[in-house]
């Protein structure tokens, strides 16, 4: 017997992902607790200006480039538009892996 779960796209982040993998924006900073008033704020700004930018569910993302030290930046293809985020914004944007439904 095949267990029907198990069917369910995995949420990863996109700082995870390998250069030339490609993704579908899943959420943005949802999948981040803040207990903190102040580190909540700061998420919100934060995520606000990714979706603004097209972070939003559903859109495709294909990453162009790391950095040589410590993977950053991280360059990304969104739509037509080519963005360089910086390790801790790339791991606000969850994502499923394209090729997976």
């Amino acid at each position: 017997m095949s267990n029907q779960s198990n069917n369910a796209p995995e949420l990863v982040t996109l700082n995870s992902l390998s250069v030339g993998d490609c993704a579908f924006v899943a959420d943005v900073a949802k999948h981040i607790p803040s207990n903190d008033k102040a580190t909540g704020t700061a998420l919100f700004d934060i995520s606000r200006r990714l979706k603004e930018l097209g972070f939003i569910r559903g859109e495709k993302i294909k990453i162009l480039h790391k950095g040589y030290f410590g993977g950053e930046p991280v360059a990304v293809r969104i739509g037509q538009s080519t963005f360089a985020l910086r390790n801790f914004e790339a791991a606000l944007i969850g994502v499923t892996k394209a090729g997976i439904v």
